[in-house]
């Protein structure tokens, strides 16, 4: 049985930008400097510095994958490992997916999770993109049957991304990465982001909402006089895709184009069945304050897909309440909240569901999502 990984990284190298993007914006891209005194690192986006996180401890749990396992922590992850060449190694990485029994691959960016939030020039935005998406599928031409990035599409001008959506597709993407965030302060089933759905429908490309970086994520209100910490962020950035979707539906995307394909990416899978429960009873008797013309469970079988996580205790129970179709899981290779032997995981973890159903969730649905 074929077996996809839904949700996998690069580790672009860290200078991508300053070699890839269109000159006319190289002194404004995304880099990384070193304080001459220090020695510690700074990530430099549009001049400025992104102050959101611990930039150190970022770089280690980038490539952390398989490290908390051995016992270490944010605090002793390997800060230099990031600088290895191995990352971009896609031979390696087919023989890592064999290692683990994995078909096929779709790989979703690492720097472009960070400086979404930071940028606010849609022209500087869309030439990050592009830079990282022809590097990322002139990386993966030698494996185009295993290999899928994820074509990155900034929201911040609707025209650009559908210009860059089309531009991708003719490069053989399958799906785009959507950051999960408000811009200027719209919903993403705003009508002015209209032209992005349809040319993502046009172009019969999935839109994968992954959680990213940015200043407005969920939570941030409770910590505007200090840091949280990484532990905080991390743990409160994984709803932000539930609610870019949910403004997704509230707001009638789904009915305005009813063939677009869209799914959570990191966002765990156990808060399905809370989420569909609480929507259809508003939309009971709340439903004309809304866009929504059909039941969140029509437009959860029609149009919405969700990736767990292999350890997820809540999984096998959320495909029981919700069904077997909509779901598929993936491993978060190379980060360190990715999951070790995650094959193995699931068969464990979702074992007491019936064959069929592991088989879907395992390849079937994924398929479908991503058109592979």
């Amino acid at each position: 049985m074929p077996i996809i990984d839904g949700d996998s990284h690069f580790m672009e190298p860290l200078d991508l930008f300053e070699r890839r993007i269109d000159p006319a914006f190289r002194d404004r891209c995304l880099r990384v400097v070193r304080d001459e005194v220090s020695g510690e690192r700074s990530l430099i986006v549009d001049q400025q510095p992104m102050r959101l996180i611990d930039v150190e401890e970022l770089l280690g749990a980038l490539v952390a994958y398989g490290q908390k396992e051995a016992g270490e922590d944010l605090s002793s992850f390997d800060r230099y490992l990031i600088d290895n060449e191995q990352w971009q190694d896609m031979g390696a990485r087919v023989r890592f997916l064999d290692e683990e029994g994995f078909d096929k691959q779709v790989i979703y960016p690492s720097l472009g999770l960070l400086w979404e939030g930071s940028v606010e020039d849609p022209l500087l935005a869309d030439a990050l993109c592009r830079a990282y998406n022809d590097w990322a599928f002139d990386l993966c031409a030698d494996h185009r049957d295993r290999l899928y990035p994820a074509a990155h599409i900034s929201l911040r001008d609707p025209q650009l991304a559908a210009a860059e959506i089309k531009r991708s597709a003719k490069r053989g993407a399958r799906t785009l990465f959507v950051a999960a965030m408000p811009v200027d302060g719209k919903s993403l089933g705003h009508a002015d982001l209209d032209p992005v759905w349809s040319a993502a429908q046009d172009a019969d490309q999935s839109v994968s909402l992954h959680l990213c970086g940015h200043a407005n994520y969920t939570g941030h209100q409770y910590y505007r006089d200090h840091y949280p910490g990484f532990m905080f962020i991390t743990m409160n950035v994984i709803q932000d895709p539930r609610m870019a979707l949910t403004t997704m539906v509230y707001d009638g995307v789904f009915e305005r184009f009813p063939r677009l394909r869209v799914a959570t990416i990191e966002a765990m899978a156990g808060w399905v069945g809370e989420w569909l429960e609480r929507l259809s009873y508003r939309f009971g008797y709340m439903k004309d304050t809304s866009q929504m013309k059909r039941t969140p469970q029509e437009y959860f079988a029609d149009n919405i897909w969700i990736c767990g996580d292999p350890e997820e205790k809540m999984f096998p129970l959320i495909v029981q309440f919700a069904g077997d179709e909509k779901f598929f899981f993936g491993s978060d290779y190379p980060h360190a909240e990715g999951f070790l032997h995650p094959i193995a995981t699931m068969h464990e973890n979702l074992g007491s569901l019936p064959a069929k159903s592991l088989e879907r969730i395992l390849e079937q649905n994924a398929q479908h999502f991503f058109r592979l």
